[in-house]
């Protein structure tokens, strides 16, 4: 096997990714609450799960290579005490924000103040080497106060969140969901009381151009693809308002994330195998994709935004393919054997379908089938700096698959690529490949990028890459076991 030369350079910067991209703990609450009911998981989210040293707890010990890059967001319900759940009578603290002593003692002690006590707990979670700490917001006024006008309400909330340094709040579902006057009301208080917060939105994508960040929504894994780019396909081509972060968050489809532009909400976990209860994982089936055991893509997928971070709608330059592709899944569930969280029947047919190729900013890319006709989902992006970024996304037609085709890029002068998932072979073009140029690539997680100049094929304004090259150092600085498709990085340098 051909050995390449290391160049004594990083192509991935030494610095923190500015992206507001972070792990969720929804679906990690499942998997050790071994429930895909809402109550249970609701219970699950406290001082002992983050902080705690057994398994299934401990969870800000994830992601030791990407928690640098990464918010960690406490999912619904943090701020809700125990056994308070979904009876009307007894819904008192949805939306309160307040820090819950019962789930957070060392914390939010009788005594202590509630901007003091989130602040201890988000100073404790970045001693853990967390980019930030941020939560899950019911989006309606916590009825234990009583009355209240909204304005007020979240001007007080607000200006807890900054003063305790808090990252992020994920608005989700709540009394006033769909209302967008309600949203947008919070993220003009956010913009002057807590400047270094980001609101992310759901739920009324005409809110979409006004927001920090605007999450995509919940999917199953064994669909999350296809489902994920059909709502992506109705939300990039609007155009962000002026002024505006205008991010589009697609959870956990963190290579889609990378390749689009996007931010990302993680909610895979290391935790792989069987829930506490010995009952297969529902959320991440292993019969399918088998997300857990593809835990180094969140790593590169947010070193990438390091060097390209995510960037605002701009639908005028936004390219949506009118064919279609459909993917289809039988599902087998048993009680002993959950393939999904949804409520779909034993041996029901899932099929959903989603633009074939989605870019930003750059010409769809051209693909051509592998030997059996498949092609897989690709998308592109330009970002605002001139660097490109693409990826070929599998298929599920009765069982997982990741085509390997021939992908040509149109990437215009851009001299540094970020190339995700299989390929047969990749064809980049772009003015910035000239006789004498030197071709370096580097895994998104390893610490020094190789010559591959040798292995590769240049002509002028033409780069060809072997799909098995990008496999090989696209997995490189992998951790065994990991299942993780390629992510790396290419540099085009200029010939002396």
């Amino acid at each position: 096997m051909m050995q390449f030369p290391k160049t004594g350079t990083s192509l991935v910067p030494d610095t923190v990714n500015p992206s507001p991209d972070y792990y969720c703990t929804w679906q990690t609450q499942l998997f050790a609450s071994c429930e895909s009911r809402r109550v249970p998981q609701r219970d699950l989210i406290n001082e002992e799960c983050l902080f705690g040293d057994e398994w299934p707890l401990g969870w800000t010990n994830f992601y030791p290579d990407a928690r640098k890059d990464l918010i960690l967001v406490m999912d619904d319900s943090w701020d809700i005490p125990v056994g308070e759940q979904q009876a009307h009578a007894k819904r008192m603290h949805f939306g309160s924000l307040m820090l819950d002593a019962g789930k957070f003692p060392s914390f939010a002690g009788k005594t202590v103040e509630n901007t003091d006590a989130m602040r201890k707990l988000a100073e404790a979670v970045k001693s853990r080497g967390w980019k930030g700490l941020g939560g899950w917001i019911c989006i309606e006024q916590a009825r234990c106060f009583g009355p209240t006008d909204p304005v007020e309400y979240w001007t007080q909330r607000t200006k807890e969140a900054d003063a305790a340094g808090w990252a992020y709040w994920k608005v989700d579902w709540g009394r006033h969901s769909t209302d967008a006057p309600y949203r947008r009301m919070m993220t003009a208080l956010a913009e002057q009381f807590a400047p270094a917060l980001t609101v992310e939105h759901a739920l009324a994508p005409e809110v979409a151009p006004e927001s920090h960040a605007y999450r995509t929504y919940d999917v199953p894994a064994f669909m999350s693809i296809p489902m994920t780019l059909e709502k992506l396909a109705a939300l990039l081509p609007m155009d962000g308002a002026p002024g505006c972060p205008a991010l589009i968050n697609c959870e956990d489809e963190v290579y889609t994330a990378a390749a689009l532009g996007c931010t990302m909400g993680v909610m895979r976990h290391p935790m792989v195998g069987a829930m506490p209860d010995g009952c297969p994982d529902p959320s991440f089936p292993a019969v399918h994709r088998n997300l857990k055991t593809k835990m180094d893509e969140v790593t590169r997928a947010v070193r990438w935004h390091r060097i390209a971070p995510a960037f605002g709608l701009n639908g005028s330059q936004t390219h949506i393919d009118t064919a279609l592709l459909t993917d289809v899944w039988q599902v087998n569930r048993r009680e002993e054997e959950v393939e999904a969280w949804w409520g779909w029947k034993s041996g029901d047919t899932v099929e959903k379908s989603a633009p074939a190729r989605i870019s930003r900013g750059l010409p769809l890319p051209e693909v051509s089938p592998d030997a059996d006709g498949i092609v897989p989902f690709v998308v592109a992006a330009k970002y605002p700096d001139g660097t490109v970024s693409v990826a070929t996304l599998g298929r599920t037609l009765h069982c997982w698959m990741t085509p390997r085709c021939d992908v040509v890029l149109q990437a215009d002068e851009a001299a540094r690529v970020g190339v995700f998932g299989e390929y047969r072979t990749l064809t980049i073009r772009s003015t910035a490949v000239t006789p004498g140029c030197r071709i370096f690539a580097q895994d998104l997680m390893a610490d020094e990028a190789a010559d591959i100049t040798a292995a590769v094929t240049i002509a002028p304004g033409v780069l060809t890459l072997p799909g098995d090259l990008i496999h090989r150092i696209g997995t490189a600085a992998g951790h065994p076991g990991d299942t993780s498709e390629p992510g790396l990085v290419i540099a085009v340098v200029p010939g002396v």
